[in-house]
């Protein structure tokens, strides 16, 4: 494997997932800066899912004319472009509209840069390449945080979003050098979206990726409340905790991708989304700080390991031509549902019964969506 490639579109990852989760640590500031309620606030993020949502689901036939590397750059000039924007507005309607721009600007990105990596490497070296390459979310999610803090001291949060945009703008000029630019297929028949959704597998593959999404970033959502209301864990220690059992999750999305190349992709991916919910099932289950502590070290650790064996899967199901699109389709799907609509499903359980029910069923489906794998086609073994 060439391992320089790998580490540009490492990086670009890294940066791409930190461009929205920068903001997370910082909005208590933009939240005082503009006088908002915490709704108001929150509301910010629902402009950002919508715009990458709706991204993620045009990219894949736009990346496929306009070029997929063309596609890649294109993306963080225009994150670029919004943190630049970013030092000089002052409305909350002009943040609503940049954060709506800016889930634009990142959503472009996997279905574009799933393609040049299938292209850039041979396909026994896929679940590998995948697992590497997600593991940068992984750590953005973990590290993101502690370097907000520290830059703080520093810097006001809007040159420390310059200094991301400024990243944005110089990274892609090596991304373009080390790239290839994946070749099209002797079939140029393109698929259109409604022949896609008619396909099984396209089904199968989201609703793995919707249970995957819940039980990782949607309970990321509302594990914080968990812990503090219902738990009773004080805010600050719920907070380290939450941050520390995040580290498990770098080292299992690499891990996962090499035993996928090892094992094959389908076992893996049963296994991934097994472990998955089995873990978000005892994270419900639990009182005692210590146990409740193991358990979501588990929890953590266990729900990153979906994402590249499920990339991987993707790759090896649908061809070129096909494989950013779907790769947009499911991945849209997963952002509506798990990041979407599952943290309020999760919300609205806690009110009328307790968030423990709904990790608790959540955890049960997940375990079961596992049995799904054997109904996609042969040969993913």
């Amino acid at each position: 494997m060439k391992f320089l490639p790998l580490f540009i579109f490492w990086c670009l990852w890294f940066l791409n997932f930190s461009a929205r989760t920068s903001f997370s640590p910082i909005l208590p500031l933009i939240e005082d800066y503009l006088s908002l309620s915490h709704g108001e606030a929150g509301a910010l993020f629902a402009s950002l899912s919508i715009g990458y949502s709706l991204t993620l689901l045009l990219a894949g036939r736009f990346a496929s004319v306009w070029g997929y590397k063309r596609t890649v750059v294109t993306g963080f000039v225009g994150v670029s472009l919004v943190f630049l924007a970013i030092q000089w507005i002052q409305s909350y309607l002009a943040f609503h509209v940049l954060f709506f721009l800016l889930g634009m600007a990142t959503g472009v990105h996997l279905p574009s840069i799933v393609p040049i990596i299938t292209e850039t490497y041979k396909s026994q070296h896929w679940g590998k390449a995948m697992g590497i390459h997600e593991s940068a979310a992984s750590l953005s999610i973990f590290c993101i945080p502690f370097l907000v803090a520290f830059g703080l001291h520093f810097l006001s949060w809007r040159r420390l979003l310059l200094i991301l945009g400024m990243a944005a703008l110089l990274l892609p000029i090596y991304f373009w050098k080390v790239s290839v630019e994946p070749k099209p297929e002797t079939d140029q028949r393109r698929s259109s979206y409604l022949h896609l959704l008619r396909k099984r597998t396209v089904w199968i593959l989201s609703i793995f990726w919707i249970f995957a999404t819940a039980s990782c970033l949607g309970i990321y959502s509302v594990l914080p409340l968990y812990l503090t209301k219902e738990r009773g864990i004080d805010l600050y220690f719920a907070n380290t905790l939450f941050g520390i059992s995040r580290v498990g999750g770098i080292f299992t999305s690499i891990a996962s991708g090499f035993l996928a190349d090892r094992y094959g992709v389908g076992t893996i991916l049963r296994l991934s989304l097994w472990t998955t919910g089995l873990s978000t099932v005892l994270l419900s289950l639990f009182s005692s700080l210590p146990l409740i502590f193991s358990t979501l070290i588990l929890q953590a650790t266990f729900s990153l390991s979906f994402f590249p064996v499920g990339m991987a899967m993707v790759s090896k199901l649908t061809p070129l031509s096909e494989r950013s699109m779907v790769t947009g389709i499911i991945l849209s799907i997963g952002v509506i549902f798990g990041m979407g609509f599952f943290p309020f499903l999760l919300g609205l359980t806690a009110d009328y019964f307790s968030f423990r029910v709904g990790i608790l069923g959540l955890g049960v489906l997940t375990t079961l969506s596992s049995l799904g794998v054997r109904f996609l086609k042969e040969g993913i073994e």
